[in-house]
């Protein structure tokens, strides 16, 4: 029996792209010093509870659900993230949220072999209060972008906020808008990729279009323009899974050009592109205090915008 009257040592906030998930593997990630067994040994022991109850380590992990962990780590095996006054570009903020514009090159949150130089990495620096959210490495992260997309992020600043906008994400309430440009020419002036996503068993660091232990995921897109041997698409996202535009994309035979993972493994070398096209543009949402509609665009960064405006290689 645990004692309700004791105050756990962490707390999380399920984001949306946690949902599903089971509770034992939420918590070897976010607990990345603590084997799959030692997380199981807790669960077991009653040291986990979901929204103040005990459950078991397969417990599917839905929108909003509060995870708390009685039991505390070591102080020396306790995380904390490093502040570090790194550049933000800021579109947005008030005492709830913050509305960031990610740059390409920069890592959302720490991970295994990555704790330094993260967007939380700033955030931390320039409100420190963002790291009493909750323990862990994801303090006020609703969504991610990739390491190498560049584009908008909204940042929640208390735990209220948090699992607001995880709930709109759940109901799909919260439009993100992409540009990219891909391999060769779109016939179709719109469409829908709907494919389920899941883990390529055979490189658990890529996704792959599969039935397998996989997630629902849909893709609308639009040709915004045709080039020689390219076309550049706005795309919305109506799911949020891991490499969901990428991976959708080179299933319909229309790769991200510059993608290292699913893409050609080189870009023509007339275009001096360093990392993928692959840029958050647009970002809507309601705000969960005041219930406004907000709604943020973020330009073309100058390396994409350069490699548009050499049509000649495109």
């Amino acid at each position: 029996m645990h004692n309700p009257e004791r105050v756990p040592a962490y707390v999380w906030t399920i984001q949306a792209e946690q949902i599903g998930l089971r509770l034992d593997r939420f918590l070897v990630s976010a607990l990345e010093q603590l084997s799959r067994t030692g997380v199981q040994q807790l669960i077991a022991d009653g040291q986990v509870l979901v929204n103040g109850r005990l459950t078991k380590a397969s417990y599917a992990l839905r929108a909003g659900d509060s995870i708390e962990m009685l039991q505390a780590l070591p102080v020396a095996q306790q995380q904390q993230v490093k502040p570090q006054a790194l550049p933000l570009d800021i579109c947005y903020e008030d005492d709830d949220l913050f509305v960031i514009n990610k740059a390409a090159g920069m890592v959302v949150h720490p991970a295994p072999g990555h704790a330094d130089d993260t967007l939380v990495n700033a955030l931390v620096a320039y409100y420190p209060a963002l790291q009493q959210m909750e323990e862990g490495q994801r303090p006020g992260i609703v969504h991610r972008l990739d390491r190498d997309t560049s584009g908008l992020l909204v940042v929640a600043r208390n735990t209220g906020t948090q699992a607001a906008l995880v709930e709109q994400m759940k109901r799909h309430e919260v439009v993100k808008r992409y540009l990219a440009l891909v391999e060769g020419i779109v016939e179709l002036e719109k469409g829908s990729i709907d494919a389920p996503i899941g883990r390529d068993p055979r490189h658990r660091q890529q996704m792959t279009i599969t039935v397998t232990d996989s997630r629902q995921a849909r893709t609308h897109f639009w040709v915004l323009k045709r080039f020689h041997r390219h076309t550049l698409l706005r795309l919305q996202l109506e799911t949020g899974r891991t490499h969901q535009i990428r991976v959708h994309l080179q299933a319909i035979g229309h790769p991200v050009v510059g993608d290292p993972i699913y893409g050609a493994k080189a870009v023509r070398k007339r275009m001096a592109l360093q990392r993928q096209f692959l840029h958050a543009q647009q970002l809507e949402f309601v705000h969960p205090t005041s219930g406004v509609k907000m709604s943020f665009e973020a330009p073309l960064p100058p390396d994409l915008q350069a490699i548009l405006e050499d049509e000649a290689a495109l």
